[in-house]
C-alpha cells in the first residue's frame, strides 16, 4: 500500500489545482516588450511627414493584423478610420507598412492610433501609439503618457518633418524619434554678366524655393521683382539655377537679392545676397555688410565681366568672386 501513497497524493493535488475557481486564476504576465512581444502584432507609427500629410504605420510584431478598423486621431473631432485614409492593403503582415493620407499641422501636432473609437481611453490596448512634434502638450498626450505610449507631455520631436521612429517594438517616447528636415534653401547670386545684362541665381540649400516674390535691387528705385522678369518657373529645387534679364552698369554697381520689398533692411532674413564690382561703396553695401552678406564696403570685384561666384552656400565677400 505504501508504494501507491505518493502517486495518489500527486493525482489529488493536480485535480485540486485544475478545479480552482476562475476568479482566482492569475493571468500570465504580458510578454516583455523588449523581446518584441513574440506571438502578436504590434502596430506602430514609424514615420510622420507633416509637410506632405502622410503617415506610415508598420507592423513590428510577428503576426498579421487587419488594421482597417483602427482610427488615427489628432484630437477631439479630428479622427479618421485607417481604411478611409489609404487604398493600400490594411492587412499588415510582420514588417509590412501602409501609408496613410492624413491632414496634419506641419508646425505642431500630436498623433495617436486607437483600436476603437474610445478616444478618451488611456488603455494601452486601445491607445496603441503616439507621437507629438513641434511643441509640447498636444492633444491626447496625457492619455498617451498614462498608457505608456509617450514619455512626457513636455517632450516633443524637433528639427522638422519628416519625423522618423528609430526604436523597436517595445520603445515609446521622444528618445526614439528624430526630425529629418532638409536644410533650408539658400539663395545666392551665381553669375553677373554686365555685357548681356543677365543675372544667374542659384539655390545652394537643401529645399525648394519659390523665388518669384524675391527682388533684384541695384539701389533706391532700381529694383525688380523676379516673378515679373522670369520667363520660366521660379521654383528652384536644390542646386537649380535661374537666369534673369536685368539692366546693370558695366563700369561699377552693387547687386542685392531681397526676400521682400524691405529695401532699407539690414537683416539677413531680408537681404539674402550681395556683390559689388568696379568700385567700392556701391548702393546697399553697408546694409549687406551688416547683414553678413558682404565682407567690407571697400572690397569689390575687379572689372572683368562676367563675375562668377566660386564659394559655397555659407561663403560671402570678395574672396569668393
Amino acid at each position: 500500500m505504501k508504494k501507491y501513497f505518493l502517486p495518489l497524493i500527486l493525482v489529488m493535488s493536480l485535480m485540486a489545482s485544475c478545479s480552482s475557481d476562475d476568479d482566482n486564476v492569475v493571468s500570465a504576465p504580458d510578454p516583455d516588450p523588449d523581446e518584441m512581444n513574440l506571438g502578436q502584432a504590434i502596430v506602430r507609427i514609424t514615420e510622420v511627414n507633416a509637410d506632405a500629410d502622410e503617415v506610415v504605420l508598420t507592423n513590428l510584431g510577428d503576426e498579421t493584423l487587419e488594421i482597417g478598423d483602427f482610427f488615427m486621431c489628432l484630437g477631439p473631432g479630428t479622427y479618421a478610420q485607417v481604411s478611409g485614409l489609404t487604398s493600400e492593403n490594411t492587412n499588415l503582415a510582420p514588417n509590412a507598412t501602409v501609408t496613410l493620407d492624413y491632414d496634419m499641422n506641419a508646425t505642431a501636432d500630436g498623433l495617436s492610433i486607437f483600436t476603437t473609437n474610445t478616444f478618451d481611453s488611456a488603455d494601452p490596448n486601445v491607445l496603441l501609439d503616439y507621437v507629438q512634434w513641434g511643441a509640447a502638450n498636444q492633444p491626447r498626450v496625457n492619455q498617451a503618457v498614462t498608457a505608456g505610449r509617450w514619455d512626457d507631455a513636455a517632450n516633443f520631436v524637433a528639427n522638422g518633418s519628416p519625423y522618423l521612429f528609430t526604436g523597436n517594438a517595445g520603445q515609446f517616447g521622444s528618445p526614439f524619434w528624430e526630425g529629418t528636415a532638409a536644410a533650408p534653401g539658400v539663395m545666392r547670386i551665381l553669375t553677373v554678366d554686365t555685357t548681356t545684362d543677365e543675372v544667374t541665381l542659384t539655390n545652394l540649400g537643401g529645399s525648394t524655393i519659390d523665388v518669384g516674390s524675391y527682388f533684384l535691387c541695384l539701389g533706391p528705385g532700381t529694383y525688380q521683382q523676379i516673378g515679373n522678369v522670369a520667363t520660366g518657373s521660379t521654383m528652384l529645387e536644390a542646386g537649380a539655377t535661374i537666369v534673369l534679364p536685368y539692366d546693370m552698369n558695366a563700369t561699377a554697381d552693387g547687386l542685392s537679392i531681397f526676400a521682400n520689398n524691405s529695401f532699407s533692411s539690414s537683416s539677413s532674413e531680408d537681404l539674402l545676397d550681395y556683390v559689388q564690382w568696379g568700385e567700392a561703396n556701391q548702393a546697399r553695401v553697408g546694409q549687406a555688410v551688416t547683414a553678413g552678406r558682404w565682407d567690407d564696403a571697400t572690397n569689390f570685384v575687379a572689372i572683368g565681366s562676367p563675375y562668377n561666384f566660386i564659394g559655397e552656400s555659407e561663403d560671402v565677400g570678395v574672396t569668393f568672386w
